[in-house]
């Protein structure tokens, strides 16, 4: 185990240009196909935090152990050894089978990577404890990360509430809609959208890295295993501007989803399970990036959109406020200031302000188009009629039915 006279080890401790940049690997190919063509070299990376003494130690704040779960219940290629990666991690209080003071040994020392998952009660430390101190007392969690942070060579923030405070920290951003955090809930190194967090706003760690983000509620397990394994291989990530992985942060929600014709054609559903875009009915996946829409999970089956459930922003900062109420029209989540939609979402005809003034547009109009009603009419009913897919009954149309009987 590395001692803390150790601390701020140069990169190359663990640098070796023959070993692979899964990160990188991903920006060519398709999400998935990097886990699945490279899972060999994935054992190896984990393997090596083994056989080079580079200790990973996972610690777990204000946390449902929800991103570990995920994790654990990732569906890898069947070579891909899930056992390799328990072993590769010195501490985890969920997986390791040491406990009391011989679990707490593993963490003494200064770790190559520090993994947190779930965010860190600043107000009330006691909130989340580990361990006791020297004076018998139970330890915040925060005196642990502070301390092991500055000692590490990595540090990565699993799940949102790591990265940016997540649901704990719920009511920061609009304390009116959501009850403000009693713990006073942060993420490692953000408050919502702002750089701070625990660790404040410039800190590096011993690789000159801030903290590596690897949003989602829960993470992807593609997303964590992909990034662990590239840092224990010696390779940099490049970050975006929340210190997320841009490989896999970088595409947009919206751009690759099943239901982007829906949007492309003004097909909206009103509510959640409807057949089209979610949009109307609250979709965030115009503000969130993510490969989520390609990468899939439950074994790369589906999505959140698939079932007919909206995108809520998970992988996004400020998350939980930033997108609450869930599931309302976008109306209604602008009146907070959210941000303004993508390019295609304004192609709308813009309505004049004033009921005066919308008179004196719109009765010129009806005067003018009123004569080609008739013809207008007389054309529809022949292609409705005589087109090649001849009459669809009223009841026919989809989206005539109900959720139930489609």
């Amino acid at each position: 185990m590395a001692t803390a006279e150790q601390s701020r080890r140069p990169t190359e401790r663990i640098q070796q240009d023959s070993r692979y940049d899964f990160l990188s690997l991903a920006v060519d190919r398709e999400p998935g196909d990097v886990v699945s063509e490279f899972s060999p070299e994935i054992d190896a990376a984990l393997e090596r935090a083994v056989e080079d003494d580079l200790d990973v130690a996972w610690l777990q704040g204000q946390s449902c152990t929800g991103c570990t779960v995920s994790l654990l219940q990732g569906e890898y290629p069947e070579q891909f050894q899930l056992e390799q990666f328990r072993e590769s991690i010195a501490f985890h209080p969920t997986l390791m089978t040491n406990a009391g003071d011989k679990a707490l040994d593993a963490i003494e020392g200064a770790p190559d990577v520090l993994i947190v998952e779930g965010s860190i009660p600043v107000d009330v430390p006691r909130a989340a404890t580990l361990g006791v101190d020297e004076d018998g007392a139970r330890r915040p969690i925060l005196d642990w990360v502070v301390e092991l942070a500055e000692r590490a060579e990595i540090v990565i923030a699993v799940g949102s509430c790591a990265a940016y405070g997540g649901l704990p920290a719920a009511g920061k951003r609009d304390p009116d809609a959501v009850r403000a955090s009693p713990t006073g809930a942060s993420g490692i190194q953000f408050e919502g959208m702002d750089r701070g967090g625990v660790l404040g706003p410039e800190f590096t760690a011993g690789s000159d890295l801030p903290v590596i983000n690897v949003p989602g509620c829960p993470t992807h397990p593609d997303h964590v295993l992909l990034t662990l394994a590239t840092v224990l291989n010696g390779h940099v990530p490049a970050l975006d501007e929340f210190n997320r992985p841009l490989p896999l942060f970088s595409p947009l929600v919206h751009d690759d989803c099943t239901r982007r014709p829906d949007y492309e054609a003004k097909n909206f559903a009103s509510e959640p399970g409807e057949e089209g875009c979610l949009y109307e009915a609250g979709c965030a996946g115009v503000h969130a990036n993510c490969d989520d829409s390609k990468r899939l999970r439950n074994g790369g089956t589906t999505i959140c959109r698939d079932v007919g459930a909206p995108c809520i922003g998970c992988v996004e900062p400020a998350f939980w406020d930033r997108f609450t109420p869930f599931y309302e029209t976008r109306e209604t989540r602008e009146e907070v200031s959210e941000p303004e939609p993508i390019t295609e979402s304004d192609r709308t005809i813009s309505r004049p302000v004033g009921r005066f003034s919308g008179l004196l547009i719109a009765i010129p109009v009806c005067v003018l188009l009123l004569p080609l009603l008739p013809v207008i009419g007389v054309l529809w009913l022949v292609n409705r009629w005589l087109g090649p897919d001849g009459p669809i009954a009223w009841r026919e149309d989809p989206r005539n039915q109900s959720v139930g009987d489609r």
